[in-house]
């Protein structure tokens, strides 16, 4: 072939594939876009989360250790101010939910599907309200953490404690009507299976910490209350959660399983 032809066809041939490359560029480039993406929100939201998760489970184990004095027994709480605890315990589990609940109003679901980090903590908010696990009816849980759910020019942020306490105070605030939801159901833990949903949602909170903090270098890793689970309990979270529903999180045993003592 003449050297001059074969100019022209390699010319128009790149230009063939320039033009082709510019077409079908957008189409190349949203994948990497959308995990771009997801990673942000995976990261920006993960933090916050997982000290609110930290502050709650530290509470619940506080509880377990008591036997729930503070709602059963409260003279023989290992808090000096019984009823000043109950509310601080109601924050713990409203800030969590609001947590939660901001991702969805953020519309990050889509987002954080992308990756599978952000897979898992979808999973975890699904398991969270799943019937079996959940402390209150799903839409009091996110109506709880909307209530907490604060923004001004975009920005978000968490009602302080010394806000809900005041709110829960006020008697024409429409928090305190759900709050009381919560309320009622913690003052049902002196029945067994009251007091063990609560136990068996604050595993799936310890599981969320380690499994997003494994190596405990932002969260304080704290002990598991296995001994205050029953046999029922355990089985639950051997053969139905972590078969089931969370099925990625590592070392399962170490939440249901007492360890042998040396």
């Amino acid at each position: 072939m003449h050297p001059i032809i074969q100019s022209i066809l390699a010319v128009l041939t790149a230009g063939a594939l320039w033009e082709g490359f510019k077409f079908f560029y957008p189409e190349l480039k949203r994948p990497i876009v959308s995990r771009i993406q997801a990673k942000k929100s995976f990261y920006q939201s993960i933090d916050p989360i997982l000290k609110s998760a930290s502050e709650l489970y530290g509470k619940l184990l506080s509880l377990a250790k008591e036997d729930f004095a503070t709602f059963i027994d409260p003279h023989n709480s290992i808090s000096s101010e019984p009823d000043q605890n109950k509310k601080y315990i109601y924050y713990l589990f409203a800030q969590f939910w609001a947590q939660l609940e901001y991702l969805r109003l953020q519309n990050q679901y889509v987002a954080l599907s992308k990756i599978s980090k952000g897979n898992n903590l979808l999973k975890f908010i699904e398991t969270f309200e799943a019937r079996k696990y959940r402390i209150l009816d799903r839409s009091v849980q996110r109506i709880i953490g909307e209530h907490l759910i604060s923004g001004k020019d975009q920005k978000f942020r968490i009602m302080t404690l010394h806000e809900f306490i005041t709110q829960l105070e006020n008697n024409s605030s429409s928090l305190s009507k759900w709050i009381l939801k919560l309320d009622s159901k913690l003052s049902n833990v002196h029945k067994k299976e009251i007091r063990q949903e609560i136990l068996m949602f604050g595993i799936i909170v310890a599981a969320l910490i380690d499994h997003f903090d494994p190596k405990h270098s932002t969260i304080r890793e704290r002990p598991y209350y296995i001994n205050k689970l029953t046999d029922k309990s355990k089985m639950t979270i051997k053969n139905n959660l972590f078969k089931y529903y969370l099925t990625f999180v590592k070392n399962k045993n170490q939440y249901y399983k007492q360890k042998s003592s040396p």
